[in-house]
């Protein structure tokens, strides 16, 4: 059994649908509680996955809850290719986290999402409203991404 953690999703839409439920909003506060929350939980889901067959993919863009959940897994023993713990990213985001993970010698994988551009652009469009501070993505970031874009053309053509 594999476990796999994210944060952000569907922010406006679980807000409207918790209210008109006459429940309480599922969304944290503020971003440093959401932070925090999805930090407890990768540690928590780290710790349950040395003693046994569980798995877990920690989805993350964010630079600090990667390189806090990367320390507590090394200080866990689970690293250098353990097939129970994997990061995972979507595509032309965060390639420096990405490029960093692997060469730490973690599992990494990148989500592309694919589809009807009617389904897959709005949910684009929630990522990246999501992960505002990618848009102004590093240096690097830009060149990692634009030799996987030029890696990706040369293998179509």
């Amino acid at each position: 059994m594999g476990f796999k953690l994210v944060r952000g999703a569907y922010m406006s839409t679980e807000r409207k649908l918790a209210s008109s439920l006459g429940y309480q909003s599922p969304i944290h506060n503020n971003i440093q509680q959401t932070h925090s929350c999805y930090n407890d939980c990768a540690s928590f889901l780290l710790e349950a996955i040395t003693n046994g067959s569980h798995g877990v993919i920690l989805a993350t863009h964010n630079v600090q809850s990667a390189t806090l959940a990367a320390k507590k897994a090394q200080d866990l023993g689970i690293g250098n290719g353990n097939q129970k713990l994997e990061f995972a990213q979507v595509y032309g985001m965060a390639e420096a986290l990405s490029f960093g993970l692997r060469n730490a010698g973690f599992q990494v994988s990148k989500y592309l999402p694919f589809g009807h551009v009617e389904i897959v652009m709005p949910y684009l469009l929630r990522r990246a409203e999501e992960n505002r501070g990618l848009l102004s993505a590093s240096g690097l970031d830009r060149v990692l991404t634009g030799r996987s874009v030029q890696k990706a053309k040369s293998c179509l053509f």
